[in-house]
């Protein structure tokens, strides 16, 4: 069932205070009725842009639309200044909030024990109960998992131990309420310690102890985790078709397998999602290269475990007619089994491009390769019970496309409007949004002059490009489970693409891949690299990365820069750390190339636009954040933000320290650190 777009009370009650405008007119819902009076042009990137945060419930308090671009006050429309016990008609559930120029669309700060949030305690009385919850490891869980490596023993550390059942508990439990949320591909309702591999185990233990911030105990868990697996593999060579030693290009599997050898295919996998996402965030260069290692492995299993749905139904269909409580719980374990290994196929290939686009590694598995049907719906996946999973079922009219198929028609779609029917969820939106990043990625090498590091993408490429990104915010804008309050029940996927999106925008314009470094973990090298990357020129093709970088430094300014850094992992995670590090980097060329031309070449109405927008941005940064001291105290006119250069400064000094606070993943402290040296450099170049 089409459910229509939720939007935020604030903007509500700012359509009460709006003209009545034609049919067909397009009037975005926040706009002031100053804006509508007075005959501003809205060109096309612009019109795209508003559609898409009013789409996804954002406020544009920042935007360039809110009155005369020189005024230094952030304009505040007056349906946002009601009185909070104004009758108002916020949507169905959704929180009333202060009328300020910037609650309007903030993700709730989580509360309490995540838990809840894959448990319903309306099925189960007794999930609230301590003693029941399902991430609990009881000793004798504890036990079995020591017992099962003892014959394995001495492939580990003669100082490892199995882990406390409290510290088991504490991991585990961190993991899913963290990691896991963003890559949701283990059933939670049906989550039992011991039905799974000790890799895995391990795997996950590494993740949930970094989570604790409990370095040593986490990096011991990934080494134990990985010995097993390595020695499963050797073992089981011939099932897998690879060995210890990565194979450059291993055959897919051909014919289907037993079930037995699927399970444990699906098994490995998992274990090599995890694993391969602990080392990848590390900050020692030399688990970088354990990340390396994986991630051939990881795409050996994948092909040969098969990546074709062709074999199995879409979904299994529950029957009309009436059944007992074990068929029908036959039923949803086989169907937990179908969509448990589809999803760990589809998120093993994006964690394996989330990989590429890090390192700038040429793409191991490509789009191509993918014949897996996209993911069922969250009502399904976290269906707490058989009766409950039936009913998610029903309401399900036709089944999700093939990813193959879904990606080209994004691509061949020659207007604005959603060409996918069903709808995808979050996470078949993500997935797909990963395939368009890595068709940026192979097209731009394919482009790559001999003699030039850096390529411009031919006009009829990005066109297409530009395109299937439009197609697929329209996808992500009218399904029923995107929105970006990571506090709701479907989690912080949609927040996770919105960030994604930004930087599919940046990287058609910016070839930033070959200049980051970030492989090395050495801040100056990083910042050296940066440096060394291509200049931004000012056109209007790319105001639409602009607008979408501009976007994505509001989004920590307004939730407040050290609260997301410090205490909001549930949400932001390193995907949006590596989207914002290419959003810095051009949003700040781009500032810097303004200073530059300003006085030969006047800004076009979407530049100043773009401008004043991130002046205020800017502004609001420098008002509450608790910056360092530096060189912006002994020469306080670097605190000009009239110049576009000082802007320039500013964005990166903001994304710098943000980075620097992050306390999840030291990795991410580094790059904030790279980002801080860059500056210096920009800093002595214009002093020089």
């Amino acid at each position: 069932m089409q459910l229509p777009v939720a939007v935020p009370q604030t903007v509500n009650e700012q359509v009460q205070h709006q003209p009545s405008a034609d049919d067909g007119q397009f009037v975005p819902n926040f706009l002031s009725p100053q804006m509508l009076d007075s005959g501003v042009d809205f060109d096309t990137h612009f019109r795209e842009f508003t559609s898409f945060l009013d789409g996804v419930g954002l406020s544009a308090e920042w935007s360039p639309f809110f009155g005369d671009p020189d005024r230094h006050e952030e304009p505040i429309d007056p349906g946002l200044t009601q009185d909070d016990n104004e009758e108002t008609s916020p949507r169905q559930g959704a929180p009333t909030r202060a009328g300020t120029p910037f609650s309007s669309w903030l993700p709730s700060a989580p509360t309490g024990n995540r838990i809840s949030n894959y448990v319903s305690d309306t099925d189960n009385p007794r999930a609230i109960d301590p003693e029941t919850r399902p991430f609990k490891v009881t000793e004798e869980q504890r036990l079995k998992l020591k017992t099962s490596i003892l014959d394995h023993s001495h492939l580990l550390d003669p100082a490892f131990c199995v882990p406390s059942r409290h510290a088991l508990t504490r991991y585990v439990t961190s993991f899913f309420g963290g990691f896991h949320t963003h890559m949701p591909f283990i059933h939670i309702p049906t989550w039992q310690i011991n039905d799974h591999s000790p890799e895995l185990i391990f795997g996950i233990a590494a993740i949930g102890a970094q989570y604790c911030f409990e370095s040593r105990a986490s990096e011991r868990l990934f080494f134990a985790g990985k010995a097993l697996l390595m020695e499963r593999l050797r073992r089981d060579a011939d099932s897998f078709g690879v060995s210890s030693v990565p194979i450059p290009h291993a055959v897919p599997h051909n014919g289907r397998r037993s079930d037995a050898g699927n399970d444990a295919a699906v098994e490995t996998i998992r274990a090599l999602i995890t694993l391969m996402g602990f080392a990848t965030w590390e900050p020692k260069a030399s688990m970088v290269q354990e990340s390396f290692a994986l991630q051939g492995i990881l795409t050996q299993v994948l092909r040969n475990s098969g990546l074709e749905d062709v074999d199995e139904p879409a979904s299994p269909t529950p029957s009309d007619q009436p059944s007992d409580g074990n068929s029908l719980w036959h039923e949803w374990k086989t169907w937990i089994k179908q969509e448990s290994n589809r999803r760990s196929k589809l998120i093993g290939f994006s964690f394996l491009h989330t990989h590429s686009i890090a390192y700038n590694v040429y793409p191991t598995l490509r789009s191509n390769e993918i014949g897996l049907r996209l993911p069922c719906s969250t009502k399904e996946w976290k269906a707490p019970t058989p009766a409950l999973w039936r009913i998610a079922t029903k309401e399900i009219q036709e089944p999700q496309l093939f990813f193959r198929e879904a990606l080209s028609l994004l691509l061949k779609n020659k207007n604005d409007t959603a060409p996918l029917l069903p709808i995808p969820t979050p996470l078949g939106n993500y997935v797909l949004l990963h395939g368009l990043l890595q068709r940026i990625h192979i097209v731009r090498d394919l482009s790559l002059p001999v003699t030039s590091s850096s390529a411009v993408l031919p006009s009829e490429e990005v066109e297409k490009l530009e395109r299937g990104l439009r197609s697929w915010t329209s996808c992500w804008q009218q399904a029923p489970e995107s929105t970006l309050d990571p506090n709701n029940e479907n989690g912080p996927i949609p927040f996770t693409s919105s960030s994604l999106l930004s930087l599919a925008y940046v990287r058609i314009y910016l070839h930033l891949g070959p200049y980051r470094q970030l492989e090395t973990r050495d801040p100056q090298r990083i910042a050296n690299a940066i440096a060394g990357s291509p200049d931004i020129e000012r056109s209007d093709g790319v105001i639409a990365a602009l607008l979408y970088s501009a976007h994505m430094i509001g989004i920590p300014v307004r939730l407040g820069v050290d609260r997301v850094a410090r205490s909001q992992a549930f949400f932001w995670s390193v995907r949006h750390s590596l989207s914002g590090l290419d959003c810095a980097v051009l949003l700040s060329k781009w500032l810097s190339k303004l200073g530059e031309t300003l006085a030969e070449h006047p800004l076009s109405d979407s530049e100043d636009r773009i401008l004043h927008w991130v002046r205020c941005i800017v502004e609001e940064a420098y008002t509450v954040v608790d910056f360092d001291q530096g060189a912006d105290t002994d020469n306080p006119t670097l605190l000009d933000f009239r110049d576009p250069s000082n802007l320039c400064l500013a964005v990166l000094k903001i994304w710098a320290h943000f980075f620097k606070s992050n306390t999840q993943w030291p990795f991410i402290n580094i790059i904030g650190v790279g980002l801080e040296k860059y500056r210096e450099i920009l800093i002595h170049k214009n002093i020089g």
